[in-house]
């Protein structure tokens, strides 16, 4: 008997987990996905806006020396984004525990995903440092002077701008709060060496206009109903 009382709670528990993350390949069907090639420019080779990106290498490459930035920025390179948003908070808001909230950040973060990647392998921009060919700040040395993506747009941004964005749908009074972390992750990018700041200016954008779309998803919107009433469990504790 007691078999069978395991089985079945089991057995909740996965239809459960399954609901949850019944969009984790996203929520938006392919003739939805906004084209990346379409809607961004491409990458500066030279000029004006080129140059920006080489003078905001430079600063990054200043503020590296200051120790407070260089371990900041080391923290929030070796820290999954989870565990980064939770800090800026101030409180536990993601955990696995929490499904019907990681599971619309899991979609989300898909769909943004399928739009970056094809304009990464279109674009095959080179990362500031290895155009430089100069170590950029990793805690792996061998890390630092390599790379297995390209940099437009910036996955990370891309990342840090759609949990932001997903996150304020969720819990509205901390907007200021997530949009402030995911500028800070961002910058940290540049600061380190591994982007180029158009390459994050890129990746915001990619967030945005996937963003724009979710909010007019039927499944999204369930999803969201589901997480809030999940947020509201949290903050009760």
């Amino acid at each position: 008997m007691k078999k069978v009382m395991l089985f079945m709670v089991a057995a909740v528990l996965a239809a459960s987990c399954s609901q949850a993350y019944q969009y984790k390949d996203g929520f938006l069907m392919i003739r939805e996905l906004p084209n990346a090639i379409k809607f961004l420019p491409a990458p500066p080779e030279s000029g004006p806006e080129y140059d920006k990106d080489v003078q905001a290498y430079e600063w990054g490459k200043q503020l590296r020396q200051d120790p407070k930035v260089r371990d900041h920025c080391l923290h929030q390179d070796t820290t999954d984004m989870n565990t980064v948003f939770n800090e800026a908070l101030g409180f536990k808001l993601l955990s696995f525990d929490y499904h019907d909230i990681m599971g619309l950040l899991a979609g989300s973060v898909k769909d943004a995903q399928r739009v970056s990647k094809p304009a990464k392998e279109y674009y095959k921009r080179m990362k500031p440092f290895q155009v430089f060919n100069e170590p950029s700040l990793k805690k792996n040395s061998e890390k630092a002077v390599s790379s297995s993506t390209y940099a437009y747009p910036s996955g990370h941004a891309v990342r840090s701008w759609m949990y932001a964005f997903v996150l304020a749908d969720v819990a509205p009074e901390y907007k200021d709060s997530l949009y402030k972390c995911a500028e800070d992750y961002s910058k940290c990018r540049v600061i380190m060496g591994r982007h180029w700041q158009t390459d994050i200016d890129a990746g915001k954008m990619v967030s945005t206009k996937v963003y724009e779309k979710l909010k007019k998803s039927p499944a999204y919107q369930a999803q969201l109903k589901l997480a809030r009433e999940q947020y509201k469990t949290i903050k009760k504790k």
